[in-house]
């Protein structure tokens, strides 16, 4: 197989992770924005991008730093790496909703590449998280993801804030008034940004990872203790 039909392989089954329809529960989190369009922090298009940009630079800053960490681990045979890392990024996350989320997506993300790609990676990565070896933070799994998929790190970091940016804007069409067509604009406008989180959070280990983020914070607060709800986080 050539190196281009190599990568449009491996670019189109990383897009088939990375989508929406892909079962890994993403639809049943907003992210902390349910929080916020319920307080009014967030009331409008311009605003949500805002929020939605923030979403990005702090996941690039914590799970991307991860998820580069991991991928390149793997990559390079130390898979024992994995459980250090995945317990820092875990051991980070705020909020009880928040690690709730990534493990949840990680460990279903887990089942379902084992059963759709299986090889001894995915079938130690099951028996890592089944024994409780490692917790299986989304990031962590998706690294597992990219490699079992031959992947470039760049266009891994980038399906990971795409799904980002995908699932708080997949949220307000349900939670504000809004149309596909505002939330596509909001998408296509913040794109560009990936390649600047990238570069930043390239350099980094994941002892630089940083997860501060007030607002996001308080609004997974509300939400933890609030009465109705649409959604997990």
């Amino acid at each position: 197989m050539c190196s281009h039909t190599s990568t449009l392989l491996s670019l189109f089954r990383l897009s088939q992770l990375s989508d929406s329809a892909f079962p890994v529960g993403s639809f049943s989190f907003s992210m902390g924005l349910e929080a916020a369009a319920t307080e009014g922090i967030v009331k409008d298009s311009r605003e949500l991008e805002e929020f939605t940009r923030g979403a990005l630079h702090l996941a690039s800053e914590s799970d991307g730093i991860a998820l580069l960490e991991a991928f390149r681990a793997i990559t390079a045979g130390k898979t024992d790496s994995l459980r250090e890392i995945d317990q820092r990024l875990y051991g980070m996350k705020a909020s009880e909703e928040n690690r709730r989320m990534s493990v949840r997506m990680g460990v279903r993300l887990a089942e379902l590449l084992h059963s759709i790609a299986p090889c001894y990676l995915t079938g130690h990565l099951r028996e890592q998280i089944d024994q409780g070896a490692i917790v299986g933070t989304y990031p962590v799994v998706q690294a597992v993801a990219g490699v079992v998929l031959e992947a470039d790190e760049r266009a891994l970091f980038a399906a990971h804030l795409y799904g980002v940016a995908s699932t708080i804007l997949s949220a307000s069409l349900r939670l504000m008034r809004l149309a596909h067509f505002d939330t596509q604009r909001i998408l296509f406008r913040l794109a560009p940004l990936c390649q600047e989180l990238y570069e930043r959070s390239a350099t980094k280990t994941t002892s630089e990872m940083c997860s501060f983020s007030p607002t996001l914070e308080l609004c997974q607060s509300l939400h933890e203790r609030g009465r109705g709800r649409l959604f997990m986080n």
